[in-house]
């Protein structure tokens, strides 16, 4: 079985984008300093430097809880990473060996379906430019472009593709970003 790119997070391993944990931490630390400030003025019957103090142990609390999950859902993900570095590899192989029909198999299976895979995009364009599927050849193009827009070899390849399809126009667009690179 070829594993797909994972999904953000996996069943058991939900967590608090980034940005809203450091919302989270501002939003204690502040508040908690504005308590101590009411205090310390006497405003309110607490101790300043315990709610100072007990800001401080929450916001980092929460950082420290917060970068311990992110490793722990990076590390869970990392045999599947082996493996569709071995099948990368694999369908490298085939590439260079000239067997382009394979190689494209594990490319497009690689890519999976969000097309998310960088160099698995790049050699899929380059095994349909070789087994002339041009509309192909455009897809793979377009969605490597996505992911790294500023590659002026694949705006050429995807050039190359609107020719073949007599798509003058968008070739033309295709070639002119790859000479603005």
């Amino acid at each position: 079985m070829i594993p797909q790119f994972p999904d953000t997070e996996d069943e058991g391993m939900r967590m608090l984008p980034p940005k809203y944990v450091g919302i989270a931490v501002v939003i204690i630390f502040v508040g908690g300093v504005i308590l101590a400030l009411l205090a310390g003025q006497g405003f309110i019957p607490i101790d300043p430097v315990m709610t100072i103090g007990g800001a401080i142990l929450l916001s980092t609390i929460l950082v420290c809880c917060s970068a311990i999950t992110m490793v722990a859902s990076y590390t869970q993900k990392i045999p599947e990473y082996s493996e569709m570095e071995i099948k990368y590899d694999e369908g490298k192989s085939h590439f260079d060996n000239g067997e382009f029909e394979a190689a494209v198999e594990i490319f497009k299976a690689l890519a999976g379906p969000k097309l998310d895979h960088k160099r698995a995009l790049y050699y899929g364009a380059l095994c349909y430019e070789e087994l002339s599927d041009w509309e192909n050849m455009k897809l793979f193009c377009k969605a490597y472009l996505k992911l790294k827009p500023k590659d002026k070899e694949v705006w050429e390849m995807l050039n190359r593709a609107h020719k073949k399809l007599f798509e003058y126009e968008e070739a033309q667009d295709a070639l002119e970003r790859a000479n603005r690179l």
